[in-house]
């Protein structure tokens, strides 16, 4: 039934459906509770209430990884409603996770809430993230969603980096960071980067190239 929903979505949303994903939170199996984190996020900010939020918060901590990723997806999907700093705070938690999809998750639902989640301790979490090659593309990805606010020198330079890792997604996703910082980001070295992405790229690369180029 929580996958039903899930596929339904927004059309979902009534606040008897809503109340019914909330009880599948503390479903006894872990795949019913993973899907409900699921459901909840595929309805989005309609779902967006603090008793949802809170239900969610909790399935953060859940002892199933599969569980933890889905509670992050939910988050993220829910957006800028969902930006509070328990929520924030959790997926700090959530980026040091033992688990590579829930840390994946983590960076996912903190480049949909975007700029709210541009403190300091977040844009740390995510140069850590940067470091971790199973998430590293994630972590480029919601520094490009944060943009200018995550403009620092030590980013900026964790970015350049990335520009030269050995997953062209990765490379791709550093550029459109970089992009996205616009003039904060626009030193020789990193407008250097950038050309060296034209040599043999394919085209996802050279459309970030473009991307990036114009915010210069």
């Amino acid at each position: 039934a929580c996958y039903a929903l899930a596929n339904i979505g927004e059309k979902a949303a009534t606040n008897d459906v809503i109340n019914g994903l909330m009880t599948a939170l503390g479903d006894g199996d872990e795949n019913v509770r993973a899907s409900a984190c699921e459901a909840l996020g595929n309805v989005g900010e309609k779902a967006a209430t603090n008793d949802v939020i809170n239900g969610i918060m909790t399935a953060l901590g859940d002892g199933d990884e599969n569980v933890r990723a889905s509670a992050c997806y939910a988050l993220g999907n829910m957006g800028e409603k969902a930006a509070t700093n328990d929520v924030i705070s959790g997926l700090m938690t959530a980026l040091g996770d033992g688990d590579e999809n829930v840390r994946a998750s983590a960076c996912y639902a903190l480049a949909n809430i975007g700029e709210k989640a541009a403190t300091n301790d977040v844009i740390s979490g995510l140069m850590t993230a940067l470091g971790d090659e199973n998430v590293r593309n994630s972590a480029c990805y919601a520094l490009a969603n944060i943009g200018e606010k995550a403009a620092t020198n030590d980013v900026i330079n964790g970015l350049m980096t990335a520009l030269g890792d050995g997953d062209e997604n990765v490379r791709a996703s550093a550029c459109e960071a970089l992009g996205n910082m616009g003039e904060k980001a626009a030193t020789n070295d990193a407008i250097n980067g950038i050309l060296n992405l034209l040599d043999g790229s394919s085209y996802n690369s050279a459309l970030c190239v473009s991307i990036a180029l114009v915010h210069k």
